[in-house]
């Protein structure tokens, strides 16, 4: 990620713990919900581990929710201004309004992850509400489970692809005419969907000027990437100095000798699929506290006393950073942008446009600067055209997510191909998905002296599946959490870490 977003305090403890050294992320100015009510505790959850096998064990799961008083989501008091999940859950139980909530995240998590928790298991929920988080515990096999059946039920006709975003810019574009072009930063989500829970992100404090060069530095690059496979007349193109550019290394290239520094660094923070926040009592305007709801995954690396690790799933970036100079020639493009395959698509996105999550962490590795930089963001646009290309032709549901991979696994193709090794996990990449397209284009007479597939073709090869153990599975589990140690939020990954990293 790029570096954290400073928002303004939250004043309010949340219940039940001492906070006195964190800051929530808010920003005053999205509009707030009208007619708020904060819960004593609030409300629901992430997705679930279930899926067809689930009925031969769903009695056990049930007597275990029942019985259950600690969970994997249980958070350290003190650390971060953040109300608990299973706090949020018991909290939620006395009403209607709150269950129907519950059942509102539950189905966000069921249409992100595909997997369904049983009826069985929603009726025990009634019982022991905060324990359920026991039950949104998945290995990564479950996940990709999960996955297939999502595209299952749109080749069943279930479910629809969601039309994917109408482009800001114009087919031609000429860079020197950003200033006067309308670009729109993405606005804030958040909703209501449960007395006092609400849902979505909040923008972030960057300032319009710098987040509309994010947006349309990262829209060029992603149009550049799609050129690779769109018909002559469709494809984008970029007037720089006086000079057209319709690939992204060619681009890069010309940044650099105009006198840009462009460089790539890869992040991880956890993956906030759920985006749970509850209201500040009284607070006016309204203010959120963050209810930490990652999907947690058992890594299958245990203990002497047999205590499995289990670590929430990281999301991976690739932070590309465009700063002019001194001696830059023709129009000035400081812009920072990110690529990763996500459920809305694989490309380049603006960075730092709307606000992470304190809790959600961050850790950076392996920066790249010169040839080594323009090397990874020439592989992230091939590797950004060929998932698009083979999820479009296959017809999969969200552009591949999951099948394809996920961003752990296009920003891990990128490293691998650069520095000889990738430490994101997990991965869940099905390899043989892109046999035909990569085929396709290494015979092809115009791509196939293109370095960037045989490069791409050879990483893939490369990388594990983590659906399976792998001799690195132990190592690259560890990496993934995101905080210094110390800075955890939850006890389970106190204990994971301590798991991960016994000999």
């Amino acid at each position: 990620m790029p570096d954290p977003i400073k928002n303004k305090p939250i004043v309010i403890r949340p219940p039940s713990t001492s906070a006195t050294d964190s800051t929530q992320n808010t920003n005053t100015t999205t509009p707030p919900v009208t007619g708020p009510t904060a819960w004593t505790g609030p409300t629901p959850t992430t997705g679930d581990q279930f899926n067809n096998t689930i009925s031969n064990i769903k009695n056990t799961v049930v007597s275990t929710i029942k019985g259950s008083t600690t969970s994997p989501f249980d958070m350290i008091p003190g650390r971060y201004m953040a109300v608990s999940l299973p706090q949020l859950l018991q909290g939620m139980s006395a009403t209607p309004e709150g269950q129907a909530g519950l059942g509102k995240v539950i189905d966000m998590l069921k249409e992100k992850l595909g997997v369904t928790v049983p009826p069985e298991i929603l009726a025990a929920i009634k019982e022991n509400p905060s324990a359920i988080t026991n039950a949104f515990v998945m290995t990564p096999t479950q996940l990709a489970a999960g996955f297939a059946g999502l595209n299952a039920a749109y080749k069943a006709g279930k479910i629809k692809n969601s039309e994917p975003a109408a482009p800001q810019l114009p087919q031609h574009f000429k860079l020197a005419d950003l200033e006067k072009t309308e670009v729109k930063r993405p606005a804030s989500d958040l909703h209501q969907i449960a007395p006092g829970l609400f849902q979505g992100d909040l923008v972030s404090d960057l300032p319009d000027a710098q987040a509309k060069n994010n947006v349309a530095t990262a829209e060029i690059f992603s149009r550049l990437a799609a050129n690779a496979s769109a018909p002559a007349d469709k494809q984008f193109s970029v007037d720089f100095n006086g000079k057209s550019f319709t690939r992204v290394d060619d681009f890069c290239k010309a940044l650099k000798a105009d006198g840009y520094q462009v460089d790539v660094h890869f992040d991880e923070r956890i993956a906030n699929f759920a985006a749970l926040k509850t209201a500040v009592p009284g607070s006016n305007p309204v203010q959120y506290l963050d209810v930490p709801a990652p999907v947690m995954v058992k890594t299958g690396i245990k203990d002497a006393k047999g205590n499995e690790a289990t670590v929430p799933v990281a999301h991976s970036e690739m932070i590309i950073s465009i700063k002019s100079g001194p001696n830059t020639k023709g129009p000035k493009l400081d812009a920072d942008i990110k690529y990763y395959q996500g459920t809305g698509g694989t490309g380049f996105f603006p960075a730092n446009v709307m606000a992470t999550p304190e809790w959600c962490g961050k850790s950076s590795v392996i920066p790249l600067t010169g040839d080594k930089a323009l090397k990874a963001i020439s592989l992230a646009g091939a590797f950004t055209d060929l998932v698009n290309t083979t999820a479009k032709s296959m017809d999969l549901y969200a552009d591949g997510y999951g099948i394809t991979g996920v961003c752990n696994d296009s920003v891990a193709v990128v490293e691998q191909a650069v520095t000889g090794h990738a430490h994101e996990y997990p991965l869940m990449m099905q390899d043989n998905v892109f046999t035909a397209e990569l085929n396709k284009r290494l015979s092809d007479t115009d791509k196939r002296d293109d370095p960037l597939y045989k490069t791409i073709k050879t990483a893939i090869k490369q990388l594990p599946t983590d659906t399976r153990m792998t001799p690195t599975t132990k190592k690259r589990a560890l990496e993934s959490i995101p905080w210094a140690q110390g800075r955890e939020p939850f006890q389970s990954t106190v204990d994971a870490r301590t798991i991960l990293s016994g000999n």
